[in-house]
């Protein structure tokens, strides 16, 4: 088989010593507006998630990148494209294939038995920024101090390296990101390294040492598949924080029996405040 571009990081992923590959996305940003209206338009998404894909990494490289690979080629002929969930939803560009009602339910079923025997497991933080709002207010009105939340998704990104350090146990993980730009790497990088050195408020460093001390970052145009199935994920998770009662979020009923129960059912599903 001739050599594409897309398998040349596949390969380098294959490679890692680690027996877990956890790749992770976000949808949503961490700008918060002061004035809880702006929320009221349709542009203005109120939730900020960061969802990780644990995968066995024999698993990722002998069933989950052949299977995403053969969906491409079914539909596309061409394993080097990018699946880009926003794209997906909408059905633009290369995805008005799916605009066929067929088409789009093969393609989900697809998807979704590519999960399932790649036995995955999901780890999911959101923050709901319209309640978080109303909860500085509270605490704001109470204290007359002023409240921090923080940067929001680094706060995801901590909350989500607890219970990875949690579903670990004594085995061993290698991080994958799809990078933000240099700036926002470093910081993503520092949360780790933080946890790692000093441990977080509820987890002692111990918990993180299996997990290897260097995140690896590609762009969208290294084409990994990994981190196209977490972004095809994660918005289901948003969806969910944002409205738990919303009955057409169908993609997250599918998913969620692969969130990590950890000590208690849904323990690697964080919704916040």
């Amino acid at each position: 088989m001739q050599i594409q571009k897309c398998d040349l990081k596949e390969n380098e992923i294959f490679k890692v010593p680690e027996r877990y590959l956890v790749f992770i996305d976000e949808t949503g940003d961490p700008f918060m507006h002061k004035d809880i209206k702006k929320y009221d338009h349709p542009t203005v998404f109120p939730v900020m998630t960061v969802t990780a894909l644990i995968v066995d990494r024999k698993v990722y490289q002998e069933l989950m990148v052949p299977s995403m690979d053969e969906i491409k080629e079914k539909f596309w002929h061409n394993r080097d494209i990018h699946f880009h969930s926003n794209e997906i939803r909408r059905k633009d560009g290369i995805f008005k294939e799916l605009l066929n009602e067929d088409n789009y339910t093969y393609f989900k079923e697809k998807m979704i038995e590519t999960l399932e025997k790649s036995s995955v497991t999901i780890i999911s933080s959101s923050i709901n920024k319209m309640k978080l709002l109303k909860k500085a207010e509270k605490f704001e009105s109470i204290s007359g101090q002023k409240y921090n939340p923080g940067d929001l998704y680094l706060r995801n990104v901590d909350w989500v390296l607890e219970r990875i350090g949690h579903f670990l146990n004594n085995d061993t993980a290698k991080i994958i990101f799809e990078t933000r730009g240099n700036k926002e790497s470093r910081k993503i990088q520092g949360v780790l390294t933080n946890a790692r050195n000093n441990g977080t408020f509820y987890c002692s460093k111990d918990r993180f040492k299996n997990i290897n001390e260097q995140i690896l970052f590609f762009t969208k145009q290294d084409n990994v598949n990994g981190t196209q199935m977490v972004d095809y994920c994660t918005y289901p998770f948003a969806r969910h924080a944002r409205d738990p009662k919303d009955i057409d979020n169908k993609l997250f009923d599918l998913v969620r029996k692969y969130i990590y129960s950890g000590s208690y059912g849904d323990y690697g599903l964080k919704e916040w405040p």
